[in-house]
């Protein structure tokens, strides 16, 4: 772990360790801060997030009339960051969360982007300019700040800092908290006079010079080897670095840099590309540079990693969920297991985050390989450039979600990770898992209690995609911020049993026949045809099977839930008449053939006793669906349904009373 920089409560410059548990400051950490700084000189003031998905902007509401209410985007700094650097400071704030802060500000609103320091008792307030991110909503972005401007800070109240561009970073103590507010916009874009003798050019020290960082990135891709072992040629070296800085001045600049060589931070670097794959006309541009400027940005970002000290892997992130981490839902057909997975998925991970989860669906022929990953061949160019193949580690689903759950367990955006495996039980479960079935017990602090040995080949990729050493690679466990979730239907034929030890190491969540029932009361559809035509609501015609089946000892999980026919077709956005065509046609490819090859097998002729000769005859009772409804049912089925019947009206006639 490397050593960082601090700023000591009497200002003198220290060198330590980072603890994550003392160094840091929470959400509500960073609200007392603004609390007790805005409420100075006798102000009455109240401090509220913004809203309950803007966690980090925070509402500064003046009770005694003092200003209009003032938007702050407020997070406390940390160590590290950008490659060699450990002299410095950073918040690292979700895009969602500066764009909404500068959302305010151009609608007229007071509005400030602050770092907040604290140590020894002490407190700094680190303000930058507010700017508008275009990146995606979840992606963080990096400011920074000299830690000895925060330690002049501590000693003189005060401070600017030069960025080099005219653009200046600020550092005070909470006294000018209230000075700061009524002049950010000159502070930020003019020198005191007073302060510049402490003024330090952030480009200057902070970074490498681009040319020098150019010629660095050059040699070490030469150093480099493709998949196939063969070197990089001179030629394709070139092509890549021309290929990134023809892109780079094509599209829009990042925070204004003039090279892409001045992009010197791994976060800064995944938020640029991020933003370039999404912009209009890049795949293009791509395309005819034969690839060269993504798999240039690709290699650059290697370069970055390998030369950044990351922090050590942690598997306790301290991240707090109401929700189990290893949990299965199941239940009958139809109950909603896979929907009420995808609405807690979106709880948890917050919605519209389409990023920090995978899917997969066990199936017989499923294996520890495709779970976990295993040696594939791959695609190459030789070194002539001619397509090849080689073989390299290809990760499964969960060493993906696995790698990325470790990643941002660095971070000081500490976030869930899901793996969701629907139908759990349709593979050879103890097969699938392997050694990582070791991994599932997990202790009070939600890590796995028990690591296991990893292979050479988990090793090798470990180290290569966490840049980190071979001694923190033997062992794995599952952090605590990595949860898997599945679905299971143990009335599906062609399952695999689940041994005890297996199960319980999950959390059980059995999903009721008829709990999620509430929004199909009321909904019916029209059935039958002439003189047979009815009305029937479906919630009542599946109980009334159902009840069928449990009289005749069929179990509840083979029983039909509320959405065996899908969601999308038995709860209408609008009126509560189901689709005719479409139910029927839905119930006999799904309900009758169900009942017919399934639950009801040994039952047919009592079932469907309404079709007479033709109960075991699965196209006669299709065809009988259509003409008499649930007709074709027993009359014991049919009058728990309580069919309501309708006139036979024949097309373009009317029905008239009798007159006697």
């Amino acid at each position: 772990m490397p050593k960082y920089q601090w700023a000591s409560g009497r200002g003198e410059i220290i060198e330590s360790d980072y603890n994550r548990a003392t160094d840091t400051l929470d959400n509500n950490q960073v609200k007392s801060e603004l609390q007790t700084a805005f409420s100075q000189y006798n102000h009455q003031i109240s401090c509220q997030e913004a809203n309950d998905d803007i966690k980090e902007v925070f509402v500064i509401s003046f009770e005694d009339g003092y200003s209009d209410p003032l938007f702050v985007c407020a997070k406390g700094t940390t160590p590290g960051g950008r490659s060699n650097l450990n002299d410095e400071q950073r918040t690292q704030q979700k895009s969602k969360y500066i764009n909404y802060a500068y959302e305010q500000q151009q609608l007229g609103n007071q509005a400030v982007q602050l770092g907040i320091y604290r140590r020894d008792g002490q407190t700094i307030f680190c303000a930058w300019v507010l700017k508008q991110s275009s990146a995606a909503a979840e992606t963080p972005i990096s400011k920074q700040i000299k830690i000895t401007t925060i330690a002049q800070a501590m000693k003189e109240g005060f401070v600017q800092q030069d960025k080099g561009s005219g653009e200046y970073a600020c550092a005070f103590r909470k006294e000018f908290i209230y000075f700061y507010i009524r002049n950010a916009s000159w502070l930020h874009g003019s020198l005191v006079t007073q302060l510049a003798e402490h003024a330090q050019p952030l480009l200057e020290e902070a970074t490498v010079n681009p040319d020098e960082q150019k010629a660095k990135f050059k040699s070490w891709l030469s150093s480099q080897k493709k998949a196939n072992g063969d070197p990089y040629s001179s030629n394709t070296v070139d092509s890549y670095i021309s290929a990134i800085m023809r892109g780079y001045n094509k599209f829009e600049k990042y925070n204004e840099y003039d090279s892409i060589f001045q992009i010197q931070d791994i976060y800064e670097l995944s938020t640029y590309r991020e933003y370039l794959a999404s912009e209009e006309g890049f795949a293009e541009y791509n395309k005819k540079e034969s690839e060269n400027c993504s798999n240039g940005l690709v290699k650059y970002d290697e370069f970055l990693k390998e030369n950044t000290e990351l922090p050590d892997i942690r598997f306790k992130t301290e991240l707090e969920s109401r929700f189990y981490r290893n949990r299965i839902l199941f239940g009958a057909p139809g109950t909603g297991k896979s929907f009420t997975l995808n609405k807690e998925r979106k709880e948890l991970l917050g919605d519209g985050n389409e990023m920090d989860y995978e899917r997969v669906t066990f199936h017989p022929d499923y294996s520890y390989a495709n779970f976990v990953g295993t040696y594939k061949p791959v695609p190459c160019k030789d070194s002539d450039g001619k397509d090849a193949i080689t073989y390299e580690y290809v990760p499964g689903p969960f060493m993906r979600i696995y790698v990325e759950a470790l990643k941002n367990g660095r971070t000081d955006d500490v976030k869930p990770f899901l793996l969701i495996i629907e139908e759990i039980n349709r593979a050879n479960v103890a097969a699938v898992f392997g050694d990582i079935f070791q991994l599932l017990d997990r202790d009070d602090d939600e890590v796995s209690e028990y690591p296991i040995q990893a292979s050479e080949d988990i090793k090798k990729y470990l180290m290569k995609e966490l840049k980190v050493s071979e001694e923190q690679c033997k062992k794995i466990k599952i952090p605590d911020n990595m949860f898997i979730w599945a679905t299971m239907n143990s009335a599906d034929q062609g399952v695999f049993p689940m041994d005890t030890a297996f199960k319980r190491r999950w959390d059980f969540t059995y999903l009721g026949i008829d709990d999620s029932e509430k929004d199909l009361i009321g909904k019916t559809v029209v059935l039958g045809d002439g003189h047979t035509k009815h009305q029937v609501e479906w919630n009542k015609l599946r109980k009334a099977i159902n009840r069928f089946l449990a009289k005749n000892k069929v179990n509840e999980d083979k029983q039909l839930g509320p959405y065996f026919i899908p969601k999308k077709i038995v709860v209408l956005t609008n009126g509560n008449e189901i689709d005719r065509v479409t139910f029927i046609n839905t119930f006999k490819n799904k309900v009758l053939m169900y009942l017919f090859e399934d639950a009801a097998k040994q039952k047919r002729s009592s079932l469907f006793e309404g079709c007479f000769d033709n109960s075991s005859r699965y196209s006669e009772i299709c065809k009988d669906f259509e003409e008499k409804g649930i007709g074709i049912f027993n009359s014991e089925i049919q009058n728990a349904t309580e069919p309501t019947d309708l006139p036979n009206v024949a097309e373009g006639n009317t029905v008239e009373e009798n007159e006697e």
